[in-house]
């Protein structure tokens, strides 16, 4: 009797323990996909793309109405083909009109304006799901990037992609154009990136 009680107390323990990481995991994964409240994971891995349970938030991280799972889908291994990319509805926020963007080159390669350091180039969506590989559970990381030459902490990776990606104009002044992500929400998003979710698909 004692002994299962004690195996009681140690689930208990294990579960409670999980719900806390899954719930930082979870509200990255909010976070990441635009949803006001929660990500409906069933549509989510049928779709290929982020389906929220509620409303989307119009203005992720008070920018231009996309949010980061626009351009790093499920059904894509986390990046955005071409091939989709020419599905996409002309009204999608991927084509958000306020940004320098190359239309010929997002409608028909998915190849996306990026600007941050020494890049000012057109490059394709890179892909998120290897990065369990190559990022300790803080965010540290090996070259990031199509061509490994961007930051190596996720942390500023994903505050450089809000600016770069969310902005409602091409100054990209915070505050004004896109607000940055707070210390927790950039906690929350590279604990979603870095895990099972993002391996699974959701």
């Amino acid at each position: 009797m004692g002994s299962w009680g004690g195996r009681v107390g140690v689930l208990l323990l294990i579960a409670g323990s999980l719900g806390c990481a899954t719930s930082a995991e979870r509200v990255g994964q909010r976070l990441f996909a635009g949803c006001v409240d929660a990500v409906d994971d069933r549509a989510t891995v049928e779709r290929g793309v982020f389906v929220c349970e509620g409303k989307r938030d119009p203005a992720p991280f008070g920018g231009n109405g996309r949010a980061c799972g626009d351009c790093h889908v499920p059904g894509d291994r986390f990046g955005l083909s071409a091939a989709r990319v020419r599905e996409l509805p002309w009204d999608h926020p991927v084509f958000f009109p306020g940004l320098d963007e190359d239309k010929e080159l997002l409608r028909r390669h998915g190849l996306f304006h990026v600007i941050a350091a020494d890049i000012d180039e057109f490059r394709a969506s890179p892909k998120l799901t290897h990065l369990q590989r190559l990022c300790d559970e803080d965010g540290r990381c090996g070259p990031l990037g199509l061509l490994g030459d961007r930051t190596r902490n996720l942390c500023a990776f994903s505050q450089q992609a809000i600016s770069n990606h969310l902005s409602k104009t091409t100054q990209r002044k915070p505050g004004q154009d896109f607000r940055t992500a707070t210390q927790e929400e950039c906690d929350a998003l590279v604990a979603y990136m870095l895990s099972d979710l993002v391996a699974r698909g959701q």
